[in-house]
């Protein structure tokens, strides 16, 4: 299935994660309002370090290790979309290269994120085009013509969309799916506004322990146990 009718979110959706990366750690704090929830896997690693970025997803679901949806995938893409693989965790064949990566910036795409492998590294790391992956290998997919764009995939144990919205820093990979995009904005925005404030105390001497009460928390979580077992 090659779905061409994209929808997307409005621009200043978009823009205001965009904004939110002048805040460090801004994977960390969307996570959290997601409660703690839909951050990709640990083995998501970029091909280089340094890159922060927030863009559409545009989803490919690979089969037989094709590269066909991929392709297809880049000729529809548009400036500023993502493009997030789902290769069913193969890393011992390379679904994105060099010359992808060429086409990929001709169409505006901002980078790739593969729940797989790719090639090339050492040219696409001089180019400077980001790739989050889960492995580099020399062996290519083939061009058979199977597989899909713009359904719904997992990618690093996430489900992602068409549309969603894709941010990468130092910390990770999350998605927003596009539903949620606009009420998680807002409580990203609110979070960072005030997150220097427990900083604040943290450098004044105190400990996080102590601001979130954590003996409080314990004792909670002991109160609960024992009521459980008291009702069998």
């Amino acid at each position: 299935m090659i779905n061409e009718a994209i929808e997307r979110l409005p621009a200043e959706i978009v823009q205001g994660y965009r904004n939110l990366l002048r805040h460090d750690s801004i994977s960390c704090a969307i996570s959290d309002c997601m409660g703690r929830f839909n951050a990709m896997t640990s083995d998501m690693k970029p091909l280089f370090e340094g890159k922060r970025l927030v863009g559409s997803a545009i989803t490919v679901r690979t089969l037989a290790s094709d590269l066909a949806a991929a392709f297809k995938a880049i000729d529809i893409c548009k400036p500023g979309d993502v493009i997030v693989i789902d290769s069913h965790e193969s890393i011992n064949t390379a679904f994105w290269g060099e010359n992808m990566t060429m086409s990929a910036l001709n169409r505006g795409v901002i980078a790739a994120v593969i729940d797989g492998a790719c090639r090339d590294v050492e040219e696409i790391r001089k180019i400077r085009f980001p790739v989050i992956c889960k492995g580099v290998v020399p062996n290519v997919a083939s061009i058979s013509g199977y597989g899909d764009v713009n359904v719904p995939i997992q990618c690093g144990g996430v489900a992602v969309s068409l549309g969603d919205v894709v941010v990468v820093d130092g910390n990770g990979v999350v998605v927003v799916p596009m539903a949620q995009a606009a009420v998680i904005l807002e409580q990203a925005e609110r979070l960072l506004a005030t997150e220097h404030l427990l900083q604040d105390k943290i450098k004044a001497g105190a400990t996080i322990g102590e601001l979130i009460n954590v003996d409080e928390v314990f004792r909670n979580t002991f109160s609960y146990q024992n009521r459980a077992m008291e009702h069998g």
